[in-house]
């Protein structure tokens, strides 16, 4: 009886083999990757409902006011000292935004600017006595309570020494420095659980990628930013946000802008009294956008009383999106090369870049599909500009 050897695979069995595991190996890594992606979209949809929550009991507590998306409280806290109505210098004890003290002195002696990278630019520039609807909740619903600031120092400094305020005495939620010290860890429920996928501007009006110089990070204006803010940081204390893979923001509506017409515009001849909304002026609060996914800051679009051109551009410039994400996962195009440089600041960072979350104004959440233009997103229901005034057809 003849004996038969074992035959071995053949090079295609072995070929098909290795297919198939990549195959299944890339659908176990998809999974992943979409249920991450799920988890990130569900956790920031419950900080958005937690923030909802946070915004009506301040309403209760101030008169049916909507949260303002920015202040400005120079005019109110700064020091005029020679009493001709124009403050000059700033109240180190009343400082609203992104607040930093030296740790090698006590607790009043605050340095003249909020950027913790310089302490010699102008206080107005640098954000003195400013801040968004992020550091009012970080204090009025208790956010920074539990909070131990001590450990974390801001690499790049002036001198090294600089942190945040510490724990109940903080007055602003803690910026880009507590992630970098903190290796993210920090979960900042008034941040998205997803990250920022790019750095604000992401491209120039060529759709070449803007290369960042920490250098000029805190020092030099943001070229081409409209409020002439400090390279870097992020609106409203900045010019720019170079945060891509740190807590993602999101950005509240600006037309619930509390600034006066003085903080905006500088002059001392201008209105100096602050802007609040309440909730009964506003016609459509289930179709009124207060927040979106953003990578740029803590605020979106101009206030209305800005220039009511300069209202009306900066806004639905800041709405509209300049570019996609191409085939590649990677390229972005610009959809209007004659616009310039690209002023989208919504952020897609769901579902491979076609989706963000937005919170209305009755606090209700939903995911929001690719829009390419301001007027495809008013045709959706969607409504930024005039909130107080019936919906012009």
């Amino acid at each position: 009886m003849a004996f038969r050897g074992h035959r071995g695979f053949t090079l295609t069995e072995l070929m098909v083999v290795v297919a198939i595991l990549g195959m299944l190996m890339g659908i176990v890594i998809m999974s992943a990757s979409v249920g991450r992606s799920a988890e990130q979209m569900m956790k920031s949809r419950n900080h958005l409902r937690q923030i909802a929550q946070w915004m009506d009991q301040y309403a209760s507590n101030h008169r049916d006011t909507v949260l303002p998306s920015r202040f400005d409280y120079w005019d109110e806290d700064a020091i005029d000292s020679d009493e001709d109505g124009v403050p000059e210098t700033a109240n180190p004890n009343r400082v609203g935004g992104g607040r930093f003290r030296l740790g090698a002195l006590g607790n009043s002696e605050w340095l003249p600017s909020a950027n913790p990278f310089s302490d010699a630019m102008n206080p107005r520039t640098s954000g003195l006595h400013q801040g968004s609807w992020a550091d009012i909740l970080w204090v009025d619903a208790n956010v920074r309570d539990g909070v131990e600031f001590s450990n974390f120092q801001v690499a790049g400094s002036v001198d090294d020494v600089v942190y945040g305020a510490e724990g109940r005495d903080s007055v602003a939620a803690p910026g880009w420095w507590i992630y970098d010290q903190g290796e993210n860890e920090f979960a900042n429920p008034l941040r998205a659980a997803s990250p920022n996928t790019n750095h604000y501007p992401l491209r120039d009006q060529n759709g070449n990628v803007v290369v960042k110089s920490y250098g000029q990070y805190g020092v030099i204006p943001m070229p081409g930013d409209p409020e002439g803010r400090m390279a870097g940081l992020p609106t409203p204390v900045g010019g720019g946000a170079w945060e891509k893979e740190l807590p993602g923001f999101f950005a509240a509506n600006a037309f619930f802008d509390a600034r006066s017409r003085r903080d905006i515009t500088g002059a001392p001849t201008d209105p100096h009294m602050d802007r609040y909304v309440t909730h009964a002026q506003v016609r459509s609060p289930d179709r009124s956008v207060y927040l979106v996914d953003s990578f740029r800051g803590e605020t979106i679009g101009e206030s209305p009383l800005a220039d009511r051109a300069a209202y009306e551009a900066r806004t639905q410039a800041a709405w509209t999106n300049d570019f996609a994400i191409g085939e590649d996962g990677v390229t972005a195009t610009i959809r209007d090369q004659a616009a310039g440089q690209p002023t989208q600041e919504v952020d897609f960072r769901y579902n491979d870049g076609q989706t963000v979350l937005m919170m209305f104004l009755d606090g209700h959440v939903e995911t929001m599909g690719f829009w390419p233009s301001y007027e495809d997103l008013m045709l959706r229901g969607v409504r930024v500009m005039d909130l107080d005034r019936r919906l012009q057809q």
